[in-house]
């Protein structure tokens, strides 16, 4: 993690991105950065090469990049989204791929991951199209899980954290279905390794 820090810190182009994304919402700044060291984490526990955790660790760090093109009313709404408000939230993975597709020298594995990180294991999920047999992409997939976790263990205004065990709990339900259940299977086998909680 300290390596892929250091790295960071010498990419203009990265930091040129991240610093709008903190100035539009600092809860997604902030989510963003939980992501990228939760999807590390599993690279690292996985066994995938060190090579790609650097952009594995980026794909976290930029999947709701796309979220800078939501209205601040809608993306910090205190309330639950109305029907036309989630329209326009559930475009951000479309917004973040196409701007990430202009940045140069960005690895791909950060564009697939903001446009495919609310795809569902079992095809479900947004945005829809036609995928011709092809799943979502496993960076993809990693950082869903990621995405899920963060998000429940983190206050807001709607709604309360929720405990680690209650994440899991939720994690092992979606196994298979929204989630790779192989990747589910060493994510909870990886947490416990690290954190005291009992499921």
């Amino acid at each position: 993690m300290s390596n892929f820090i250091v790295t960071l810190r010498q990419e203009a182009n990265i930091l040129k991105v991240v610093s709008p994304i903190k100035a539009h919402s600092e809860y997604t700044y902030a989510h963003n950065t939980n992501v990228s060291v939760l999807a590390i984490f599993q690279a690292e526990s996985l066994g995938i090469r060190k090579e790609l955790h650097h952009d594995i660790g980026l794909a976290g760090l930029l999947h709701d990049v796309g979220k800078m093109f939501v209205p601040k009313e809608v993306l910090e709404k205190e309330a639950k989204l109305d029907d036309e408000e989630w329209k326009v939230m559930k475009r951000h993975p479309v917004y973040g791929a196409m701007y990430l597709a202009t940045l140069p020298d960005l690895p791909k594995y950060a564009i697939v991951a903001a446009y495919e990180h609310h795809m569902k294991f079992n095809g479900s999920g947004y945005p829809s199209f036609r995928r011709n047999g092809k799943g979502q992409h496993i960076i993809s997939q990693i950082i869903s899980i990621a995405d899920f976790f963060d998000a429940l263990r983190t206050d807001r205004p709607y709604r309360k954290s929720l405990e680690v065990p209650v994440i899991v709990g939720l994690l092992k339900d979606l196994s298979g279905k929204e989630f790779n259940s192989m990747l589910v299977e060493n994510f909870i086998y990886s947490l416990k390794k690290v954190t005291s909680f009992a499921d």
